[in-house]
C-alpha cells in the first residue's frame, strides 16, 4: 500500500512537472507571437509612415517646382517690366525735352506777337492821315508788311519819292527807330506793263532802284543801314491781276517787311 501510494506521488509529480513545462512553453511562444505581432505591426506602421513620408516628399518637390516655375515667370516679368520702365523714362525724358522747346517757341511766339501788334498799332497812329489806297499794313507769317502803292511814293517809272511819300516814310522811320528788334527788308515790286522810257532796262531795273532809294531815305532819317536790305521783285510777285487797271494798281507798290531778329528758332514763327 506504502508502494502504491509512492507511485502515484510519483506520478502525480511527474505531471505536475510536464503541465508546468507545457505552460512554460505556451507562455514563451505567447510572448514570442507577442513579439512577432509587435514586430509586424511596428513594420506596417513604418511602412505606412514612409508611405506619408514619400506622398508629402512628392508634393513638397511638386509644389517646389511650380514655385520655382512661378519664381521664374515672376523674374521674367520683372525684367520685361524693367525694359518698358526704362524705355518709358527715356521717352519721357524727350517728351520733357520737346515740351521744353515748344514752350519756348511758344513764349518767343507770344513775345513776336505782343511785339507785333505793338508796332502794327504805333506805325497804324503814326499813318492815320493816309488813306488805304496810298498805304496798307497786314500782319502774315509773323511779319509786319506796310504796302505803299506808287500813289503814294512814285510817277510812272520814276524812282524819286514823291513829297507825300516822304512824309510817310518819315513818319515810318521814326516807328522804326523805337523798335531795333526789328529787321528792315524794302521790296520794289511793278505790274506787268513794259517800261518806256531808257533810265531803266526793265521792271526789275526799276523795282530795284525804287527799293533803293526807299532804304536810302530811311537810312537819311536815322535807320542804321546794317538793319536795311533792298530787294527788287519785278513784276513776279502780283498781288492781283494784271489784266485791269485796278489790278495793276495794287501791283505797284512798295512793301516794307518788318520781321522780328529776337526770336531764337525762325522756324517757331511758320508753325
Amino acid at each position: 500500500m506504502s508502494e502504491i501510494q509512492t507511485s502515484n506521488e510519483s506520478v502525480s509529480q511527474n505531471t505536475k512537472e510536464k503541465s508546468g513545462s507545457k505552460f512554460w512553453a505556451w507562455l514563451l511562444a505567447a510572448l514570442l507571437l507577442v513579439l512577432a505581432a509587435f514586430f509586424v505591426w511596428d513594420k506596417i506602421k513604418s511602412n505606412k509612415k514612409y508611405a506619408n513620408l514619400e506622398t508629402e516628399h512628392q508634393q513638397t518637390a511638386g509644389e517646389f517646382l511650380k514655385y520655382k516655375s512661378e519664381h521664374e515667370s515672376m523674374e521674367a516679368n520683372y525684367s520685361d517690366l524693367q525694359r518698358r520702365y526704362d524705355a518709358l523714362n527715356s521717352q519721357i525724358g524727350g517728351s520733357q525735352s520737346e515740351i521744353s522747346t515748344l514752350k519756348k517757341r511758344l513764349a518767343d511766339q507770344d513775345s513776336v506777337v505782343k511785339a507785333l501788334r505793338a508796332l502794327k498799332n504805333d506805325v497804324a497812329k503814326a499813318l492815320d492821315k493816309f488813306s488805304s489806297d496810298e498805304l496798307k499794313i497786314q500782319e502774315k507769317d509773323g511779319k509786319l508788311y506796310l504796302l505803299l502803292m506808287d500813289k503814294l511814293l512814285f510817277k510812272s517809272a520814276s524812282a524819286d519819292i514823291e513829297a507825300r511819300g516822304q512824309s510817310a516814310i518819315k513818319k515810318i522811320a521814326k516807328e522804326l527807330a523805337k523798335n531795333p528788334d526789328f529787321g528792315i527788308l524794302v521790296e520794289g515790286h511793278t505790274d506787268n506793263q513794259p517800261i518806256k522810257n531808257s533810265q531803266y532796262k526793265d521792271n526789275w531795273d526799276l523795282s530795284t532802284a525804287r527799293a533803293t532809294t526807299v532804304v536810302r531815305f530811311l537810312s537819311e532819317n536815322g535807320l542804321p543801314q546794317k538793319r536795311l536790305t533792298a530787294a527788287g521783285r519785278g513784276e513776279f510777285s502780283p498781288i492781283s491781276t494784271n489784266a485791269t487797271e485796278a489790278g495793276r494798281a495794287q501791283n505797284r507798290r512798295t512793301e516794307i517787311i518788318l520781321t522780328p531778329n529776337f526770336v531764337s528758332d525762325s522756324k517757331a514763327l511758320a508753325k
